[in-house]
């Protein structure tokens, strides 16, 4: 089973000085919250890692059309969770690239909204 805690860390422009060995405190917030929730899989680490990936300012992800190639379709900003949405993702990828447009609602996932006023809308 692979248990992680999620906290948002800090913003890292350069991955290389990133820390990559787990420290008691990190495990110590783990094992707590599997004391408290699934008690019987509290037993000896196999592998722990730190774990780096990308988040946009909102923390959703971006999924649009670029705003000045409007043959290039973008989807980015799933690291940890995207996983979860990669069906109705890939049906909304599909949906632009062979229509140009989607019936799903795209608004909050759109390129502009973090001040690019030149994405086009849908």
């Amino acid at each position: 089973m692979k248990v992680a805690r999620h906290d948002g860390g800090a913003i890292v422009h350069d991955p290389s000085p990133v820390k990559r060995e787990v420290g008691a405190a990190d495990e110590a917030d783990v094992r707590a919250f599997l004391r408290s929730y699934l008690p019987d899989v509290d037993g000896p680490v196999r592998h722990a890692k730190t774990c780096l990936y990308t988040l946009t300012p909102d923390e959703h992800f971006i999924i649009d059309v670029h705003p000045h190639h409007p043959r290039v379709v973008i989807a980015a900003g799933f690291s940890g969770h995207g996983f979860k949405f990669a069906s109705v993702v890939g049906e909304i990828l599909a949906d632009l690239v062979e229509r140009g447009s989607t019936s799903l609602p795209l608004d909050r996932f759109r390129i502009g909204r973090f001040g690019d006023k030149s994405s086009r809308s849908r």
